[in-house]
């Protein structure tokens, strides 16, 4: 038999040593008549295996080496090329990490969003529900979007990591368990596969995708927030306009301008949709991707600003700004046209910009228009109702009426309306009320809160902890009132009872000037500063509730009598000449 004396084994029963020895055993010459012969050789210009005999007679002129060294040759050239391909896998792999991270924080922002728009919803009640449902829903529909492209990424980075780690297995499979002669002859056909697996092109990474719930509102503006995939950079987003000269109590601007990461794309709709906070709520965006914000300082010092995007806070961020005391400054004046007040004591404006001036000197009081302009008087002197004796302070209650003196008149007609209380010292009658509101009681040494019927509803300061108050403010439901005698402002709170003091002690009495006559909140949409007149130094200065020094005017002012708002939001200030009126600002 022709394998007498051989080893056999069957199929079925092969094990890893069998297949390696069947794959590494000697192979011979495929020359005809030299079956017989091994090959040991290897013909550099043939590129093939060949034996004794070959090298001895066709292939005798040919560069020849021995078979081990092509077949190490071979091996090295395979094993190199795994080594790359091994890169791009590793490459593919990390990727493939990259995306998930990418996938987990999406899915972990849309989480933490979509617990945010529940919380957010829940102060809404019925209206926010809605508004929830479908920030939720846009959120979601967000979610899968995205999810689709990673899928679709790493379905892709699969399938090129699959046929590069075919690739690998085979070669490496070649190197491992086959022969020499095998491993020489299919090496340029590994080598060629390996060469057009990479000059595939690995997939790049899909663009950064963020997703999460802002929130902009207050619950009482019912507008729950929106949902944008704009990733902001918190490390090249900037803010202009910190180097400007700030003022304290005094509204500043800063340009916010947000910056997205490179490889975000998006459309001009959702670039827009940016939450900028700064101390204040933004005011407008300005068209050039950037957005004005403006806030109020209320002390002088060095400042910290921390600057918010979406939520994110800024890499830089708290910022330093440097805020100087106010320097508040006559900006204009106003000349009285026509009759003049001889001894002027209070000043009130409308809306509409119509001027009263109490005139003690002329027992009266007179209206002038936006531009100075005389135009009518109220009243005259007397004791009975409708006439004044000695007219201080003034207000107006409404764009149509003013209030002095306890006696209420009706601007366009002249007509006197009505009269509040009697001279005495029970509730409803008063001994020398004075300052603008009809409760100062300055002789009784108290307070008292009348209706605007003239229904008395509250007293307090009867208990000697106010001396003579001649000026009085409300403001944010307290009371301040100005004590003449003792030089203290009392801030009381709605009941009456005190809170605190300001200039009771200490240093604090350099912010109190010696002859103070008037006192002002200077109040807009994002600031309130306490005004105090000091006529010996013809100075106003402000201060804020805490009792800081803010800031001072910057000219002399001639004895004020009276400040005011006007519409502008500018001060209007009255000095005892009566001629003239300053615009502070």
């Amino acid at each position: 038999m022709a394998f007498q004396g051989h080893k056999v084994t069957p199929v079925k029963k092969f094990q890893d040593k069998d297949y390696e020895a069947m794959m590494k055993r000697q192979s011979f010459c495929s020359q005809q008549y030299h079956e017989r012969e091994p090959t040991r050789f290897y013909c550099t210009e043939c590129e093939m295996c060949v034996c004794q005999i070959c090298i001895n007679t066709i292939h005798k002129p040919h560069g020849i080496e021995p078979l081990e060294k092509a077949a190490d040759n071979a091996k090295s050239e395979i094993l190199t090329l795994v080594e790359m391909m091994e890169e791009r896998i590793t490459t593919c792999d990390v990727s493939i990490r990259q995306i998930e991270e990418m996938e987990a924080e999406m899915d972990t922002n849309v989480a933490s969003s979509k617990r945010e728009v529940s919380r957010a919803t829940d102060q809404f009640v019925a209206k926010a529900r809605e508004l929830e449902r479908d920030n939720i829903a846009a959120l979601e529909n967000t979610r899968l979007l995205r999810a689709q492209k990673f899928n679709s990424a790493k379905q892709q980075l699969h399938a090129f990591a699959k046929q590069f780690t075919q690739a690998v297995d085979f070669a490496q499979k070649i190197v491992e368990i086959s022969s020499c002669s095998d491993i020489t002859q299919n090496h340029k056909q590994i080598a060629s596969r390996f060469k057009d697996l990479y000059r595939i092109p690995v997939p790049p990474l899909p663009a950064r995708s963020s997703a999460m719930f802002v929130q902009t509102c207050q619950p009482s503006n019912f507008e729950l927030g929106f949902t944008t995939t704009a990733d902001v950079d918190v490390n090249k987003s900037a803010v202009n306009g910190l180097n400007q000269e700030f003022q304290a109590g005094v509204e500043g601007t800063l340009a916010v301008r947000p910056r997205t990461h490179a490889e975000e794309r998006m459309t001009e709709a959702v670039k827009t949709k940016i939450y900028v906070q700064v101390l204040m709520e933004p005011v407008a965006g300005k068209g050039d991707g950037s957005y004005q914000v403006k806030f109020v300082a209320k002390v002088p010092g060095c400042l910290k600003v921390s600057v918010k995007i979406n939520n994110k806070e800024l890499a830089k961020s708290p910022f330093t700004v440097h805020v100087k005391e106010r320097r508040i400054q006559v900006v204009g004046e106003l000349d009285f046209v026509g009759k003049v007040p001889k001894v002027p004591r209070g000043i009130a404006v409308n809306s509409e910009g119509l001027t009263a001036v109490s005139d003690i000197g002329g027992q009266c009081i007179l209206l002038y228009n936006a531009k100075g302009e005389y135009q009518r008087e109220l009243c005259s002197y007397g004791e009975n109702e409708g006439q004044f004796n000695k007219p201080a302070d003034i207000i107006f209650i409404n764009d149509d009426e003013v209030l002095n003196c306890l006696h209420q008149f009706h601007v366009k007609t002249g007509n006197f309306v009505k009269s509040f209380g009697k001279e005495g010292t029970g509730d409803g009658e008063f001994n020398f009320p004075c300052v603008n509101i009809v409760v100062t009681n300055a002789r009784n040494d108290r307070i008292q809160v009348l209706t605007e019927y003239g229904e008395h509803l509250l007293t307090f300061g009867e208990d000697g902890e106010l001396d003579r108050p001649i000026h009085f403010i409300y403001w944010r439901d307290a009371y301040i009132v100005f004590s003449y005698e003792k030089h203290i402002l009392n801030i009381c709170d709605c009941g009456g009872t005190r809170l605190y003091q300001i200039g009771k002690s200490g240093t604090e009495n350099r912010y109190l000037p010696s002859d103070l006559r008037e006192i002002f909140i200077e109040s807009s949409r994002n600031r309130q500063n306490l005004l105090v007149s000091d006529r010996k130094n013809g100075c106003i200065y402000q201060l804020t509730m805490d009792n800081f020094f803010t800031g001072k005017t910057v000219d002399r002012l001639e004895r004020v009598t009276s400040m005011t708002a006007v519409p502008d939001r500018r001060i209007l200030v009255l000095g005892e000449n009566g001629k003239t009126v300053l615009f502070l600002k």
